[in-house]
């Protein structure tokens, strides 16, 4: 299979998935101020995308410490065709420093997820806010490839 990065395409064999992270930072300062991440996952056999994020919940919360949930919402990505998905937003601590997170994720096929998230050391602002409105609606879904076979199989 052949498969897109930014910097150009590569060469798969069969049966890899995509589990891919990226991760974009505003400036140049470590830690830095603001952070965007895509990840890609997969949901456990039968699990629906609500269970999903109540489990990535329980584990963010048991390995961060003072992980605080401060709410949870139905959004939707993608303005020119929506996909609802679930958002979270949450608060916590590393070496001393808070952190501020909100990631929402979406099926994008069966079993198949993608995360953004946003992490900032201080509270968002009505900026920020709207940026991370602008990035969901901005994201464009790839049509599924299709193989020989399931070519065939369609006809």
């Amino acid at each position: 299979m052949d498969y897109e990065l930014q910097e150009g395409s590569i060469a798969l064999p069969t049966g890899f998935q995509d589990r891919t992270v990226n991760m974009f930072v505003l400036g140049a300062s470590v830690p830095a101020p603001l952070s965007i991440t895509i990840s890609r996952d997969m949901l456990l056999p039968g699990e629906v995308l609500k269970s999903y994020v109540d489990r990535q919940v329980k584990m963010l919360a048991s390995k961060l410490r003072g992980y605080t949930l401060l709410g949870k919402k139905t959004v939707s990505v993608s303005a020119s065709s929506p996909i609802e998905g679930v958002q979270i937003d949450a608060y916590y601590m590393t070496d001393g420093r808070p952190f501020y997170q909100r990631q929402a994720a979406f099926l994008i096929e069966t079993g198949r997820a993608i995360i953004f998230s946003t992490t900032a050391q201080a509270d968002f602002s009505a900026e920020q806010n709207q940026d991370w409105i602008n990035l969901l609606a901005s994201f464009q879904p790839r049509e599924p490839s299709v193989t020989n076979t399931d070519a065939s199989e369609q006809e």
